[in-house]
Protein backbone atom coordinates (compact mmCIF):
# COMPACT_ATOMS: atom_id res chain seq x y z
CA UNK A 1 0.00 0.00 0.00
CA UNK A 2 2.90 2.60 0.69
CA UNK A 3 4.25 2.16 -2.47
CA UNK A 4 1.84 4.07 -4.00
CA UNK A 5 1.56 6.70 -1.50
CA UNK A 6 5.13 6.96 -2.07
CA UNK A 7 5.22 7.39 -5.89
CA UNK A 8 2.40 9.97 -5.31
CA UNK A 9 3.40 12.28 -2.08
CA UNK A 10 7.17 11.79 -2.72
CA UNK A 11 6.82 14.16 -5.75
CA UNK A 12 4.48 16.88 -4.37
CA UNK A 13 6.12 20.09 -3.55
CA UNK A 14 7.14 21.11 0.15
CA UNK A 15 6.27 23.76 1.33
CA UNK A 16 8.99 24.39 3.81
CA UNK A 17 8.24 26.36 6.74
CA UNK A 18 12.20 26.51 7.82
CA UNK A 19 15.70 26.06 6.17
CA UNK A 20 18.70 25.01 8.05
CA UNK A 21 20.87 27.13 9.88
CA UNK A 22 23.12 28.89 7.07
CA UNK A 23 26.87 28.15 6.47
CA UNK A 24 27.71 25.31 9.37
CA UNK A 25 24.68 23.30 7.85
CA UNK A 26 25.04 24.09 4.95
CA UNK A 27 28.38 23.15 5.07
CA UNK A 28 27.62 19.61 6.79
CA UNK A 29 25.33 19.01 4.23
CA UNK A 30 27.53 19.49 1.35
CA UNK A 31 30.29 16.98 3.27
CA UNK A 32 27.30 14.56 4.05
CA UNK A 33 26.55 14.75 0.54
CA UNK A 34 29.44 13.89 -0.75
CA UNK A 35 30.67 11.35 1.27
CA UNK A 36 27.14 9.50 0.68
CA UNK A 37 27.55 9.44 -3.01
CA UNK A 38 31.22 8.83 -3.14
CA UNK A 39 30.36 5.27 -1.16
CA UNK A 40 27.14 4.87 -3.57
CA UNK A 41 28.32 4.92 -6.94
CA UNK A 42 25.98 5.92 -9.71
CA UNK A 43 24.93 3.57 -12.07
CA UNK A 44 26.68 4.35 -15.50
CA UNK A 45 23.62 5.68 -17.47
CA UNK A 46 22.83 8.89 -18.81
CA UNK A 47 22.04 11.38 -15.61
CA UNK A 48 19.55 14.13 -16.69
CA UNK A 49 20.35 17.04 -13.68
CA UNK A 50 23.47 16.61 -12.20
CA UNK A 51 24.58 18.55 -9.60
CA UNK A 52 27.20 21.53 -10.83
CA UNK A 53 30.99 21.07 -10.41
CA UNK A 54 30.69 24.07 -7.68
CA UNK A 55 27.41 23.50 -6.07
CA UNK A 56 27.23 22.64 -2.74
CA UNK A 57 24.24 21.58 -2.75
CA UNK A 58 21.54 19.98 -5.31
CA UNK A 59 18.75 22.06 -4.85
CA UNK A 60 19.12 23.59 -8.57
CA UNK A 61 18.90 19.88 -9.82
CA UNK A 62 15.50 19.11 -7.79
CA UNK A 63 14.11 22.29 -8.96
CA UNK A 64 14.85 21.20 -12.64
CA UNK A 65 13.29 17.83 -12.16
CA UNK A 66 10.31 19.37 -10.53
CA UNK A 67 9.93 21.37 -13.39
CA UNK A 68 10.73 18.85 -15.97
CA UNK A 69 11.02 15.31 -14.42
CA UNK A 70 7.82 13.57 -16.43
CA UNK A 71 8.53 15.77 -19.06
CA UNK A 72 12.42 14.65 -19.23
CA UNK A 73 11.83 11.07 -18.49
CA UNK A 74 9.18 10.50 -21.26
CA UNK A 75 11.40 11.65 -23.81
CA UNK A 76 13.94 9.65 -23.13
CA UNK A 77 12.37 6.57 -23.15
CA UNK A 78 10.99 7.43 -26.60
CA UNK A 79 14.08 8.01 -27.82
CA UNK A 80 16.23 5.04 -25.57
CA UNK A 81 12.94 2.33 -24.79
CA UNK A 82 15.96 -0.07 -23.69
CA UNK A 83 18.45 2.16 -21.30
CA UNK A 84 18.24 2.96 -18.08
CA UNK A 85 18.27 6.78 -16.52
CA UNK A 86 19.28 8.66 -13.79
CA UNK A 87 17.86 11.81 -12.38
CA UNK A 88 18.38 13.80 -8.90
CA UNK A 89 14.45 13.90 -7.60
CA UNK A 90 12.70 15.36 -4.53
CA UNK A 91 14.16 11.89 -2.65
CA UNK A 92 17.56 11.61 -3.94
CA UNK A 93 19.05 9.63 -6.36
CA UNK A 94 17.16 7.04 -8.28
CA UNK A 95 17.98 5.21 -11.66
CA UNK A 96 14.78 4.62 -13.68
CA UNK A 97 14.52 1.07 -15.80
CA UNK A 98 12.55 0.64 -19.25
CA UNK A 99 9.09 -0.40 -18.70
CA UNK A 100 10.18 -3.78 -20.14
CA UNK A 101 12.49 -4.61 -17.31
CA UNK A 102 9.28 -4.46 -14.69
CA UNK A 103 9.13 -8.59 -15.23
CA UNK A 104 12.61 -8.91 -14.33
CA UNK A 105 13.10 -6.97 -11.01
CA UNK A 106 8.99 -7.45 -9.35
CA UNK A 107 10.39 -10.50 -7.37
CA UNK A 108 13.91 -9.71 -6.83
CA UNK A 109 14.92 -10.43 -3.19
CA UNK A 110 18.09 -8.11 -3.45
CA UNK A 111 15.46 -5.17 -3.86
CA UNK A 112 13.42 -3.90 -1.05
CA UNK A 113 10.71 -1.00 -0.53
CA UNK A 114 10.50 -1.25 3.43
CA UNK A 115 13.76 -0.42 3.70
CA UNK A 116 13.50 2.46 1.18
CA UNK A 117 10.46 3.59 3.32
CA UNK A 118 12.27 3.17 6.50
CA UNK A 119 15.20 5.47 5.53
CA UNK A 120 13.18 8.17 3.85
CA UNK A 121 11.22 8.97 6.29
CA UNK A 122 13.56 8.29 9.44
CA UNK A 123 11.98 5.89 11.28
CA UNK A 124 13.91 6.07 13.74
CA UNK A 125 13.22 9.29 15.17
CA UNK A 126 9.94 10.44 17.05
CA UNK A 127 7.12 11.40 15.00
CA UNK A 128 7.86 8.86 12.15
CA UNK A 129 7.09 5.44 14.20
CA UNK A 130 4.25 4.36 12.23
CA UNK A 131 6.25 4.14 9.35
CA UNK A 132 7.55 1.51 11.71
CA UNK A 133 4.36 -0.55 12.28
CA UNK A 134 4.99 -3.07 9.27
CA UNK A 135 8.60 -3.56 10.76
CA UNK A 136 8.67 -6.78 12.40
CA UNK A 137 6.43 -9.47 10.60
CA UNK A 138 5.23 -7.06 8.34
CA UNK A 139 2.56 -6.31 10.29
CA UNK A 140 0.38 -3.83 8.53
CA UNK A 141 0.88 -6.11 4.97
CA UNK A 142 -0.32 -9.17 6.91
CA UNK A 143 -3.54 -7.45 8.45
CA UNK A 144 -4.10 -6.23 5.05
CA UNK A 145 -3.92 -9.60 3.35
CA UNK A 146 -4.98 -11.73 5.74
CA UNK A 147 -7.86 -9.98 7.36
CA UNK A 148 -8.74 -7.00 5.36
CA UNK A 149 -8.62 -8.69 2.21
CA UNK A 150 -10.45 -11.90 3.13
CA UNK A 151 -12.86 -9.66 5.01
CA UNK A 152 -14.35 -7.71 1.89
CA UNK A 153 -17.46 -9.51 1.47
CA UNK A 154 -18.19 -8.70 4.94
CA UNK A 155 -17.57 -5.05 4.83
CA UNK A 156 -18.73 -3.93 1.70
CA UNK A 157 -22.39 -3.36 3.25
CA UNK A 158 -21.08 -1.14 6.07
CA UNK A 159 -18.66 0.58 3.48
CA UNK A 160 -22.34 1.49 1.44
CA UNK A 161 -23.53 2.60 4.42
CA UNK A 162 -21.06 4.80 5.33
CA UNK A 163 -20.58 6.11 2.17
CA UNK A 164 -23.94 6.97 1.74
CA UNK A 165 -24.54 8.78 5.03
CA UNK A 166 -21.25 10.44 4.29
CA UNK A 167 -22.03 11.78 0.48
CA UNK A 168 -25.13 13.04 1.95
CA UNK A 169 -23.54 15.09 5.18
CA UNK A 170 -20.82 16.21 2.45
CA UNK A 171 -22.81 17.22 -0.78
CA UNK A 172 -26.10 18.45 0.97
CA UNK A 173 -29.95 16.79 0.30
CA UNK A 174 -30.39 20.30 -1.79
CA UNK A 175 -31.84 19.73 -5.27
CA UNK A 176 -30.63 22.84 -6.69
CA UNK A 177 -27.07 22.63 -8.43
CA UNK A 178 -24.58 23.93 -6.58
CA UNK A 179 -20.89 23.80 -6.24
CA UNK A 180 -18.29 21.79 -3.94
CA UNK A 181 -14.44 21.71 -3.84
CA UNK A 182 -14.61 18.29 -5.31
CA UNK A 183 -11.04 17.04 -4.08
CA UNK A 184 -11.42 18.27 -0.54
CA UNK A 185 -15.10 16.96 -0.61
CA UNK A 186 -13.97 13.25 -2.07
CA UNK A 187 -10.64 13.32 0.79
CA UNK A 188 -12.73 13.99 3.47
CA UNK A 189 -15.71 10.72 1.84
CA UNK A 190 -12.12 8.55 1.76
CA UNK A 191 -11.08 9.11 5.03
CA UNK A 192 -14.36 8.81 7.20
CA UNK A 193 -15.39 5.08 4.71
CA UNK A 194 -12.17 3.99 5.19
CA UNK A 195 -11.99 4.72 9.00
CA UNK A 196 -15.68 2.58 9.33
CA UNK A 197 -13.26 -0.53 8.37
CA UNK A 198 -10.11 0.35 10.02
CA UNK A 199 -11.72 1.77 12.99
CA UNK A 200 -15.28 1.35 13.61
CA UNK A 201 -17.90 2.96 13.71
CA UNK A 202 -16.96 4.77 17.49
CA UNK A 203 -14.77 6.90 15.36
CA UNK A 204 -15.44 7.11 11.54
CA UNK A 205 -17.47 9.95 12.16
CA UNK A 206 -15.10 11.56 14.92
CA UNK A 207 -14.15 14.67 13.14
CA UNK A 208 -10.95 15.27 15.22
CA UNK A 209 -10.13 11.42 13.84
CA UNK A 210 -10.69 11.97 10.89
CA UNK A 211 -8.93 15.43 10.60
CA UNK A 212 -5.83 13.67 12.13
CA UNK A 213 -6.04 10.47 9.18
CA UNK A 214 -6.28 13.14 6.48
CA UNK A 215 -3.38 15.68 7.77
CA UNK A 216 -0.60 12.96 8.94
CA UNK A 217 0.55 11.91 5.69
CA UNK A 218 0.86 15.36 4.20
CA UNK A 219 2.78 16.44 7.38
CA UNK A 220 4.93 13.31 7.82
CA UNK A 221 6.07 13.67 4.07
CA UNK A 222 6.58 17.39 4.68
CA UNK A 223 8.44 16.58 7.66
CA UNK A 224 10.68 13.95 6.18
CA UNK A 225 11.42 16.09 3.09
CA UNK A 226 12.59 18.78 5.13
CA UNK A 227 14.96 16.56 7.69
CA UNK A 228 16.51 15.24 4.02
CA UNK A 229 18.55 18.40 3.89
CA UNK A 230 20.41 17.82 6.71
CA UNK A 231 22.79 15.14 6.95
CA UNK A 232 21.88 11.80 8.70
CA UNK A 233 24.16 12.74 11.97
CA UNK A 234 21.99 16.00 12.20
CA UNK A 235 18.70 14.68 11.77
CA UNK A 236 17.80 13.85 15.30
CA UNK A 237 18.63 17.03 16.42
CA UNK A 238 16.38 18.95 14.04
CA UNK A 239 13.64 17.19 14.49
CA UNK A 240 13.50 18.71 17.58
CA UNK A 241 12.91 21.96 16.12
CA UNK A 242 11.48 21.85 12.98
CA UNK A 243 7.78 23.22 12.99
CA UNK A 244 6.71 20.42 10.52
CA UNK A 245 8.70 17.76 12.97
CA UNK A 246 6.55 19.48 16.19
CA UNK A 247 3.11 18.99 14.30
CA UNK A 248 3.90 15.36 13.48
CA UNK A 249 4.42 14.24 16.86
CA UNK A 250 1.42 16.81 17.91
CA UNK A 251 -0.53 14.74 15.92
CA UNK A 252 0.26 11.32 17.26
CA UNK A 253 -0.22 12.45 20.20
CA UNK A 254 -3.85 13.08 19.32
CA UNK A 255 -4.58 10.22 17.79
CA UNK A 256 -3.23 7.55 21.11
CA UNK A 257 -5.29 10.34 23.04
CA UNK A 258 -8.02 9.51 20.55
CA UNK A 259 -8.03 5.64 20.53
CA UNK A 260 -6.83 4.56 23.89
CA UNK A 261 -9.99 5.42 25.58
CA UNK A 262 -11.60 3.36 22.77
CA UNK A 263 -9.37 0.68 23.21
CA UNK A 264 -10.10 0.30 27.02
CA UNK A 265 -13.71 0.75 26.84
CA UNK A 266 -13.33 -2.66 23.97
CA UNK A 267 -11.39 -4.83 26.57
CA UNK A 268 -14.35 -3.91 29.25
CA UNK A 269 -16.64 -4.97 27.28
CA UNK A 270 -14.81 -8.00 26.57
CA UNK A 271 -14.40 -8.67 29.95
CA UNK A 272 -17.97 -8.36 31.18
CA UNK A 273 -18.90 -10.38 28.29
CA UNK A 274 -16.46 -13.22 28.86
CA UNK A 275 -17.82 -13.37 33.00
CA UNK A 276 -21.19 -13.95 30.79
CA UNK A 277 -19.80 -16.77 29.13
CA UNK A 278 -20.15 -14.96 25.55
CA UNK A 279 -17.50 -13.89 23.31
CA UNK A 280 -17.27 -10.51 21.75
CA UNK A 281 -15.59 -9.78 18.42
CA UNK A 282 -15.07 -6.49 16.31
CA UNK A 283 -14.55 -6.45 12.83
CA UNK A 284 -12.30 -4.02 12.02
CA UNK A 285 -8.11 -3.28 11.99
CA UNK A 286 -8.36 -2.80 15.70
CA UNK A 287 -9.38 -5.99 16.62
CA UNK A 288 -7.13 -7.55 13.64
CA UNK A 289 -4.35 -6.06 14.77
CA UNK A 290 -4.99 -7.30 18.46
CA UNK A 291 -5.22 -10.49 17.40
CA UNK A 292 -2.43 -10.68 15.30
CA UNK A 293 -0.03 -8.59 18.19
CA UNK A 294 -1.83 -12.04 20.56
CA UNK A 295 -1.48 -10.09 24.04
CA UNK A 296 1.64 -8.50 23.58
CA UNK A 297 1.73 -4.67 24.15
CA UNK A 298 2.02 -2.38 21.06
CA UNK A 299 0.97 1.19 20.48
CA UNK A 300 -2.47 1.27 19.09
CA UNK A 301 -2.18 4.11 17.05
CA UNK A 302 1.10 2.92 14.79
CA UNK A 303 -1.05 0.70 12.30
CA UNK A 304 -4.12 2.89 12.37
CA UNK A 305 -1.97 6.22 10.92
CA UNK A 306 0.05 4.09 8.56
CA UNK A 307 -3.14 2.36 7.28
CA UNK A 308 -4.49 5.88 6.80
CA UNK A 309 -1.17 6.97 5.42
CA UNK A 310 -1.33 4.09 2.90
CA UNK A 311 -5.03 4.64 1.55
CA UNK A 312 -6.19 7.45 1.94
CA UNK A 313 -4.63 9.94 -0.33
CA UNK A 314 -4.17 7.84 -3.24
CA UNK A 315 -7.86 6.21 -3.08
CA UNK A 316 -8.91 10.44 -2.98
CA UNK A 317 -6.86 10.59 -6.18
CA UNK A 318 -8.27 7.98 -8.22
CA UNK A 319 -11.65 8.42 -7.34
CA UNK A 320 -11.86 12.64 -7.79
CA UNK A 321 -10.12 11.66 -11.34
CA UNK A 322 -12.63 9.08 -12.29
CA UNK A 323 -15.57 11.80 -11.01
CA UNK A 324 -13.86 14.43 -12.97
CA UNK A 325 -13.67 12.33 -16.48
CA UNK A 326 -16.90 11.18 -16.12
CA UNK A 327 -18.12 14.93 -15.73
CA UNK A 328 -16.02 15.68 -18.92
CA UNK A 329 -18.05 12.77 -20.60
CA UNK A 330 -21.35 12.83 -19.41
CA UNK A 331 -22.62 10.37 -21.75
CA UNK A 332 -20.99 7.97 -19.68
CA UNK A 333 -23.23 8.42 -16.62
CA UNK A 334 -26.74 6.84 -18.07
CA UNK A 335 -25.01 3.84 -18.66
CA UNK A 336 -23.10 3.39 -15.81
CA UNK A 337 -26.36 3.97 -13.73
CA UNK A 338 -27.85 0.96 -15.80
CA UNK A 339 -25.29 -1.30 -15.16
CA UNK A 340 -25.42 -0.62 -11.52
CA UNK A 341 -29.42 -0.56 -11.34
CA UNK A 342 -29.92 -3.98 -12.31
CA UNK A 343 -26.91 -5.87 -10.62
CA UNK A 344 -27.79 -4.23 -7.60
CA UNK A 345 -32.17 -5.09 -8.02
CA UNK A 346 -31.04 -8.54 -8.92
CA UNK A 347 -28.61 -9.57 -6.71
CA UNK A 348 -28.16 -6.67 -4.23
CA UNK A 349 -24.77 -6.44 -2.27
CA UNK A 350 -23.58 -10.07 -2.90
CA UNK A 351 -20.02 -11.37 -3.15
CA UNK A 352 -20.22 -11.14 -6.71
CA UNK A 353 -21.87 -7.80 -7.13
CA UNK A 354 -19.05 -5.29 -7.62
CA UNK A 355 -17.36 -8.03 -10.20
CA UNK A 356 -20.28 -7.94 -12.26
CA UNK A 357 -20.04 -3.86 -12.65
CA UNK A 358 -17.45 -4.29 -15.43
CA UNK A 359 -18.29 -0.95 -16.76
CA UNK A 360 -17.81 0.25 -13.44
CA UNK A 361 -14.62 -1.11 -13.18
CA UNK A 362 -13.27 -0.23 -16.82
CA UNK A 363 -13.69 3.60 -16.51
CA UNK A 364 -12.49 3.52 -13.21
CA UNK A 365 -9.09 1.73 -14.52
CA UNK A 366 -9.24 3.86 -17.81
CA UNK A 367 -9.02 6.95 -15.57
CA UNK A 368 -6.24 5.33 -13.53
CA UNK A 369 -4.60 4.96 -16.92
CA UNK A 370 -4.78 8.51 -18.55
CA UNK A 371 -3.72 9.44 -15.17
CA UNK A 372 -1.62 7.60 -12.74
CA UNK A 373 -0.49 9.12 -9.43
CA UNK A 374 3.23 8.72 -11.08
CA UNK A 375 4.95 8.54 -13.93
CA UNK A 376 7.49 6.01 -12.38
CA UNK A 377 6.47 2.54 -10.03
CA UNK A 378 8.23 0.06 -8.40
CA UNK A 379 10.74 2.26 -6.37
CA UNK A 380 13.41 0.06 -4.54
CA UNK A 381 16.30 0.13 -2.72
CA UNK A 382 19.46 -2.04 -3.78
CA UNK A 383 20.19 -3.96 -0.93
CA UNK A 384 23.37 -5.64 -2.61
CA UNK A 385 25.26 -5.13 -5.61
CA UNK A 386 23.29 -6.25 -8.79
CA UNK A 387 23.77 -6.88 -12.79
CA UNK A 388 20.41 -6.49 -14.83
CA UNK A 389 20.20 -8.44 -17.99
CA UNK A 390 21.01 -5.29 -19.97
CA UNK A 391 24.07 -5.50 -18.14
CA UNK A 392 24.14 -2.53 -16.18
CA UNK A 393 25.50 -2.63 -13.07
CA UNK A 394 23.51 -1.16 -10.05
CA UNK A 395 25.49 -0.60 -6.47
CA UNK A 396 24.33 -1.03 -3.06
CA UNK A 397 22.40 1.63 -1.87
CA UNK A 398 20.78 3.05 -5.08
CA UNK A 399 17.03 3.41 -5.89
CA UNK A 400 15.56 2.27 -8.48
CA UNK A 401 12.19 2.15 -10.51
CA UNK A 402 10.50 1.30 -13.62
CA UNK A 403 9.13 3.75 -16.20
CA UNK A 404 5.40 3.50 -16.18
CA UNK A 405 4.44 5.85 -18.87
CA UNK A 406 5.24 3.32 -22.00
CA UNK A 407 2.66 0.95 -20.95
CA UNK A 408 -0.03 3.13 -20.59
CA UNK A 409 1.07 6.00 -23.01
CA UNK A 410 1.97 4.00 -25.58
CA UNK A 411 0.84 2.66 -28.74
CA UNK A 412 1.84 -1.01 -28.14
CA UNK A 413 -0.45 -1.66 -25.71
CA UNK A 414 -3.48 0.41 -26.41
CA UNK A 415 -5.24 1.87 -29.93
CA UNK A 416 -5.49 5.70 -29.52
CA UNK A 417 -3.81 5.73 -25.95
CA UNK A 418 -4.21 9.21 -25.63
CA UNK A 419 -7.73 9.36 -25.95
CA UNK A 420 -10.44 8.63 -22.30
CA UNK A 421 -12.08 5.71 -23.35
CA UNK A 422 -14.55 4.26 -20.85
CA UNK A 423 -15.38 1.41 -22.61
CA UNK A 424 -11.73 0.29 -22.86
CA UNK A 425 -11.05 -2.31 -20.62
CA UNK A 426 -14.69 -3.56 -20.75
CA UNK A 427 -14.16 -4.69 -24.26
CA UNK A 428 -10.46 -6.45 -23.44
CA UNK A 429 -12.17 -8.17 -20.41
CA UNK A 430 -14.47 -9.74 -23.17
CA UNK A 431 -11.82 -11.14 -24.63
CA UNK A 432 -10.73 -14.59 -23.05
CA UNK A 433 -7.11 -13.73 -23.63
CA UNK A 434 -6.96 -10.14 -22.04
CA UNK A 435 -9.75 -10.77 -19.33
CA UNK A 436 -7.33 -11.17 -16.76
CA UNK A 437 -5.31 -8.34 -17.53
CA UNK A 438 -8.21 -5.67 -17.87
CA UNK A 439 -9.29 -5.48 -14.38
CA UNK A 440 -8.69 -2.67 -11.96
CA UNK A 441 -6.89 -4.57 -9.45
CA UNK A 442 -4.77 -6.76 -11.92
CA UNK A 443 -1.30 -5.50 -11.39
CA UNK A 444 0.93 -6.04 -15.28
CA UNK A 445 3.80 -3.99 -16.54
CA UNK A 446 1.56 -1.93 -19.17
CA UNK A 447 -0.38 -1.43 -16.17
CA UNK A 448 2.00 -0.32 -12.83
CA UNK A 449 -0.76 2.10 -11.03
CA UNK A 450 -0.56 -0.32 -7.78
CA UNK A 451 2.87 -1.43 -8.49
CA UNK A 452 3.70 -5.21 -9.58
CA UNK A 453 5.18 -7.92 -8.13
CA UNK A 454 6.30 -9.28 -4.59
CA UNK A 455 5.68 -5.24 -3.53
CA UNK A 456 2.19 -4.62 -5.24
CA UNK A 457 -0.02 -3.09 -3.22
CA UNK A 458 -1.33 -5.35 -1.07
CA UNK A 459 -4.30 -3.16 -0.53
CA UNK A 460 -5.68 -2.37 -3.47
CA UNK A 461 -8.48 -4.98 -3.77
CA UNK A 462 -10.00 -2.69 -0.61
CA UNK A 463 -9.36 0.30 -2.77
CA UNK A 464 -10.99 -1.09 -5.76
CA UNK A 465 -14.11 -1.68 -4.03
CA UNK A 466 -14.20 1.44 -1.86
CA UNK A 467 -13.63 3.43 -4.93
CA UNK A 468 -16.60 1.82 -6.77
CA UNK A 469 -18.89 1.95 -3.78
CA UNK A 470 -18.39 5.53 -3.68
CA UNK A 471 -18.91 6.02 -6.80
CA UNK A 472 -21.87 4.09 -7.09
CA UNK A 473 -23.71 6.08 -4.13
CA UNK A 474 -22.81 8.96 -5.89
CA UNK A 475 -24.11 8.18 -8.96
CA UNK A 476 -27.15 6.95 -7.89
CA UNK A 477 -28.11 9.78 -5.55
CA UNK A 478 -26.63 12.85 -7.26
CA UNK A 479 -26.75 14.45 -10.69
CA UNK A 480 -23.13 16.62 -11.28
CA UNK A 481 -21.42 18.38 -14.02
CA UNK A 482 -18.63 21.01 -14.44
CA UNK A 483 -19.80 24.50 -13.50
CA UNK A 484 -19.69 26.64 -16.28
CA UNK A 485 -16.09 27.81 -17.23
CA UNK A 486 -14.20 24.99 -15.62
CA UNK A 487 -11.83 23.06 -17.18
CA UNK A 488 -9.68 20.79 -15.03
CA UNK A 489 -5.93 20.31 -15.32
CA UNK A 490 -3.70 17.80 -14.47
CA UNK A 491 -0.83 18.89 -11.86
CA UNK A 492 2.68 17.74 -12.40
CA UNK A 493 5.21 17.86 -10.11
CA UNK A 494 8.71 15.83 -11.22
CA UNK A 495 7.17 12.40 -11.46
CA UNK A 496 3.80 13.06 -9.15
CA UNK A 497 0.41 13.78 -11.06
CA UNK A 498 -1.99 15.15 -8.81
CA UNK A 499 -5.75 15.55 -10.05
CA UNK A 500 -6.78 19.27 -9.89
CA UNK A 501 -6.79 20.60 -6.03
CA UNK A 502 -9.04 23.40 -6.88
CA UNK A 503 -11.97 22.00 -9.57
CA UNK A 504 -15.32 22.26 -8.17
CA UNK A 505 -18.00 20.37 -9.74
CA UNK A 506 -21.93 20.90 -9.49
CA UNK A 507 -23.90 18.50 -8.11
CA UNK A 508 -27.75 18.39 -6.75
CA UNK A 509 -29.64 15.56 -5.57
CA UNK A 510 -31.51 12.88 -7.37
CA UNK A 511 -33.38 9.87 -6.59
CA UNK A 512 -31.71 6.62 -6.57
CA UNK A 513 -33.54 3.74 -8.03
CA UNK A 514 -32.84 1.75 -6.00
CA UNK A 515 -31.92 1.44 -1.99
CA UNK A 516 -28.29 1.86 -1.12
Amino acid sequence: MLNDVFEYIEGLPVQATSRPIPFIVASAVAVGATIYWRTTPRPKTHFINPKGTFELTDKNAKDYYAANGKKDVRQWFKEHPDEAVTLNADFGRITVLPNHMANEIRNDPRLDFSELTRRMFHANLSGFEAFRAGEHNDAVKSVVMRDLTKQLSKVTEPLAEEASLAISDLLTESKEYHDIHLKDTILRLIARISSRVFIGIELCRNEDWLRITREYTVASFQAAQELRLYPWIFRPIANMYLPTCRKNRELLAEARAIIRPIIQKRAQDKAAAAERGETLKFNDAIEWFEQMHQGMAFDEAMPQLILSVAAIHTTSDLLSQTITDLALHPEMLEPLREEIISVLQQDGWAKTSLYKMKLLDSVIKESQRMKPIAVTSMSRIVKEDMTLSNGLFIGKGNVIGIDAMEGVWGTQHHTDPEKWDGYRFARMRDDPAKQHRAQLVSTTPEHLAFGHGEHACPGRFFAANEVKIALISLLLKYDFKLPEGVTPRVYEYGFSLSSDPMMKLSVRRREAEVEI
